[in-house]
């Protein structure tokens, strides 16, 4: 038997031959000696070969930072030399993109220019092919006359003729040769007379027609060609606008008479102006 066996036996024996009594002192002081005091735990010294082996982890751990750490330098050492490559390529790109984006600009403007020029060009050169034709169709009808009121009841030219002359010798007094006549309308025809002189005598004195009956008026005017009938009919609408303020008006050939004061027709402005020449020729 252990010692520790010994002593409880003892204990239990002494317990019962000693006499009852109030236990209550016994059981504090039993209490009291429960509550002992800890002695500190002992740290156990790590063993030699323990600690170099934490060291030599540190070491390790020190050295893969000390790596990664020049790795994420590089990684980011090469990263920013990307970016300022990125960013030189990018401007190099943008003054390149600038420089094409001009010259375009450039040549457009160039193209631009040039088709203004080939624009006024072709309008002038088309503006001198209808003065040319124009020229022509007044060339054409240079001697020619339109005469409305007489009824036509032929398109014979020469019995046309013949009657045309008879009519200008009876109702104006001039015997002119009448070279072509044919019939337009069922009151107009155009005749052609031998030359512009006689052309110019018959409008010189057809001025005695307005005292024909009315109902049987006969006119007689130039042959226009459709530009100069364009021209003629606006200063027309002129004259009629002025006559209703009660202004003295004279129509004439591309040109209109106002109270005294000349008027021509520009074909530049396309509209009437006053000729200033006329004016200055005065004073």
């Amino acid at each position: 038997m252990t010692e520790e066996g010994k002593y409880r036996k003892e204990s239990r024996s002494r317990k019962r031959s000693q006499p009852d009594h109030d236990t209550s002192l016994e059981d504090k002081a039993f209490q009291k000696s429960k509550v002992t005091s800890r002695s500190p735990t002992k740290i156990t010294p790590l063993k030699k070969q323990e600690m170099e082996d934490i060291k030599k982890l540190l070491a390790e751990m020190k050295r893969d930072l000390k790596k990664e750490m020049e790795e994420n330098k590089k990684e980011i050492r090469d990263g920013i030399y990307d970016l300022k490559k990125d960013l030189t390529d990018l401007r190099t790109e943008t003054r390149e993109n600038k420089e094409e984006i001009q010259n375009l600009r450039q040549e457009i403007e160039k193209k631009e220019e040039s088709w203004i020029k080939e624009k006024n060009e072709l309008r002038d050169k088309l503006a001198e092919m209808e003065e040319r034709l124009e020229t022509l169709e007044r060339d054409k009808r240079r001697n020619n006359l339109v005469i409305t009121g007489i009824k036509i009841n032929t398109d014979n030219e020469e019995i046309l003729k013949e009657a045309i002359q008879n009519m200008i010798e009876k109702e104006i007094g001039l015997q002119i040769e009448v070279t072509k006549a044919y019939k337009v309308g069922e009151k107009i025809c155009i005749i052609e007379t031998k030359n512009w002189n006689d052309k110019m005598e018959i409008l010189k004195k057809k001025s005695v027609l307005k005292n024909r009956p009315k109902g049987q008026e006969i006119y007689i005017n130039p042959d226009y060609t459709v530009k100069e009938r364009i021209i003629q009919k606006k200063i027309r609408e002129f004259a009629k606008k002025e006559r209703e303020h009660g202004i003295s008006v004279k129509v004439k050939f591309q040109k209109v008479e106002v109270e005294g004061k000349l008027w021509k027709w520009s074909k530049k402005d396309d509209k009437l102006i006053e000729d200033k020449i006329r004016e200055d020729s005065k004073n």
